[in-house]
């Protein structure tokens, strides 16, 4: 559960090395569960300021014990613009692949060392879990690497695994266990 905060930390100072200069970013996350239904969802996220409570509007893609996201960040800065592309690719266990589906609002809920309140009001990719039916908890393996390629700067690379615990949570809520920022801020 720990090895997710460097991967969090190094994500960021290489983000922040890379703002004033073209960059790709290629990430590459697998989130295996037992007992639980593993999802993409991707979209604006935002926080109740009464209840403190996540949601995201966007869409949701997967649906399996196991489900692999590709995304690409390509940042390209000019002279008086930087214009920010981002794709999103995902591919479950049952072979189902989706890169869109209907806009909908999900409630998601941080688990592990995961924290979404810097992303709030920003577009993300989040990999969630949700118990099967019955279920009270579930084992969830997470194995994440990400590339970034710099111009006239080196390559800087990070991948980590991390395994923890997803306790249950009410009906209707995901368990958030990976966050990837996307192309900016949301739009409204």
């Amino acid at each position: 559960m720990r090895s997710l905060i460097p991967i969090c930390a190094l994500t960021a100072v290489m983000s922040i090395g890379v703002a004033a200069q073209d960059s790709t970013v290629k990430s590459q996350t697998t989130v295996k569960a037992d007992d639980a239904t593993v999802i993409s969802l991707t979209g604006c996220l935002s926080q109740d300021r009464a209840t403190r409570n996540y949601t995201l509007f966007g869409r949701a893609v997967g649906g399996g014990d196991d489900l692999t996201t590709k995304t690409k960040v390509k940042t390209d800065v000019d002279k008086d613009d930087t214009k920010i592309e981002a794709t999103t690719k995902s591919t479950s266990d049952d072979d189902a692949v989706g890169t869109s589906g209907t806009m909908s609002t999900y409630v998601v809920m941080p688990k592990g060392d995961v924290s979404l309140s810097p992303h709030v009001g920003h577009q993300v990719q989040l990999s969630a879990v949700m118990l099967k039916p019955g279920e009270d908890d579930a084992d969830v393996k997470i194995k994440d690497k990400t590339k970034v390629d710099a111009d006239d700067a080196p390559d800087a690379k990070a991948q980590s695994k991390t395994k923890i615990e997803v306790e249950g949570a009410s009906h209707g809520q995901y368990a958030v266990v990976a966050v990837k920022p996307l192309a900016g801020t949301c739009t409204n």
